[in-house]
């Protein structure tokens, strides 16, 4: 396997950090709506910030993204998030694409004193060569360095290659979390 580089992303990578995010999430933008999250990913203030964002690079192209964030304003941090992209969608005159979710009243995936890893997403012509797990090591040693030992992440009970990742890196059930219309384990 050769060795990626790990750093973080910078504002210039913000359509990296929109793609991957999507992938993670299991959404396919088009190719008119990944500037427009892009946009969303350069700011400071939301959940998918690039400031957020670790990447790894092979051969001076990216080959993947862990994001992560402390928990300590989720909850106010989300609403600002998803009210963006209701005012994307809005803007492009679409229906609200996130109408299923009740963002006031959602469970929280996180919360103070956790470090919550979002998303990790690996291109697929680069998966299966341990990226992943690396850049998961470099962000959870991040959220060390930040002060934040308790990391959390959930994991759909359906994906059974990401619980073996995860188990092998430390982490353990705590619960079950109802999100966007599903049950994941924290």
């Amino acid at each position: 396997m050769k060795m990626i580089e790990i750093r973080p992303a910078t504002i210039a990578d913000s359509l990296f950090v929109a793609r991957c995010v999507c992938m993670a999430l299991h959404n396919e933008p088009s190719a008119e709506d990944l500037p427009l999250i892009a946009s969303i990913c350069e700011r400071d203030d939301v959940l998918y910030s690039y400031r957020h964002a670790l990447i790894g690079w092979l051969d001076g192209e990216p080959v993947g993204l862990c994001l992560a964030y402390p928990g300590d304003d989720y909850h106010a941090v989300r609403l600002r998030t998803f009210a963006l992209f209701e005012q994307l969608w809005s803007d492009k005159g679409e229906a609200d694409k996130n109408d299923d979710m009740d963002l006031e009243n959602a469970e929280d995936e996180t919360g103070p004193g956790e470090y919550y890893i979002d998303s990790l997403a690996v291109l697929p012509q680069y998966r299966r060569r341990g990226y992943a797990r690396l850049l998961m090591q470099a962000q959870m040693a991040h959220g060390l360095r930040l002060g934040y030992p308790h990391q959390t992440l959930l994991v759909d009970p359906d994906n059974p290659d990401a619980q073996q990742l995860y188990q092998q890196l430390g982490f353990t059930y705590e619960s079950d979390c109802y999100d966007s219309g599903h049950i994941y384990w924290k």
